[in-house]
């Protein structure tokens, strides 16, 4: 959705690094949305997240009829374009000594930075930290815990905007049919890294760690031969796991308890 209203703005005449601005701005509303949902209406997360999700597909591929667009030819530079190319001339004509960092990298090198800081360092990481731990605990503490728990399903919204908007870019085009199956790339990702689903545990190296392992696996099982199909057999085992892992670990701690 992010990125399909992104490329729709931009071909409206707005410059198109406002309309990526504006692509993100939505991910975070619909974080808002899912926020709201879970601590006014009292849902529970995983039903309001899913329903969320399926009412938030069905409106971007409503809007374009499931068909993508080609968006602005600068719309395409945040994602293709890369910082400290060195070219220089040759016999054959311009010869790239040095293909540059990639934007993209550049932004989740970022990224990373920030929310590490985010966690580790703020009141708003160490809030979230309590509330997945113990929910009850973190209220009688005196945290105040649906105002953090909207914070968090915001910076989501926003993560999802921002991901949303350099797929578009990267492709130039709108992709109303993005991100499918994203999700479970995300989960396993986190999960794979060290974060456990019992909450109140992991970090965002560990989540880093956990996406290139996903990334090798995928990546390796195509150079294999493989098809999408097999990959999708041997993520999800992998997922599964790493989730038993986590299991067997915390039994002891659930015995002392």
């Amino acid at each position: 959705l992010a990125g399909t209203a992104a490329v729709m703005i931009a071909n409206s005449g707005v410059p198109s690094w406002i309309a990526m601005l504006l692509g993100v701005t939505i991910g975070a509303l619909c974080g808002l949305g899912n926020g709201l949902l879970i601590t006014r209406l009292r849902l529970p997360p995983f039903i309001a997240t899913l329903g969320s999700m399926m009412i938030l597909r069905g409106l971007v591929l409503t809007i374009t009829n499931a068909n993508s667009s080609p968006a602005p030819d600068d719309f395409g530079n945040l994602a293709n374009n890369t910082l400290f190319k060195v070219t220089q001339p040759g016999d054959d004509g311009i010869i790239t000594v040095f293909p540059g960092i990639s934007y993209i990298v550049i932004i989740m090198i970022l990224m990373v930075v920030v929310f590490w800081f985010l966690l580790q360092l703020t009141r708003v990481g160490r809030y979230a930290y309590a509330i997945g731990s113990n929910e009850e605990a973190a209220r009688l503490s005196g945290i105040k815990v649906n105002r953090y728990k909207i914070y968090t399903y915001v910076i989501c919204g926003f993560l999802a905007g921002v991901v949303g908007v350099l797929l578009a870019s990267r492709m130039v085009t709108s992709q109303p049919n993005g991100g499918i199956g994203y999700e479970m790339n995300a989960i396993a990702s986190s999960v794979i890294g060290g974060t456990s689903l019992m909450g109140g545990v992991g970090t965002v190296g560990g989540t880093v760690i956990g996406s290139f392992i996903i990334g090798v696996l995928s990546t390796g099982l195509t150079m294999m031969g493989a098809n999408y199909f097999a990959q999708q057999i041997v993520i999800g085992s992998v997922v599964i796991l790493a989730v038993a892992v986590d299991q067997i670990r915390n039994r002891p701690k659930r015995r002392k308890v």
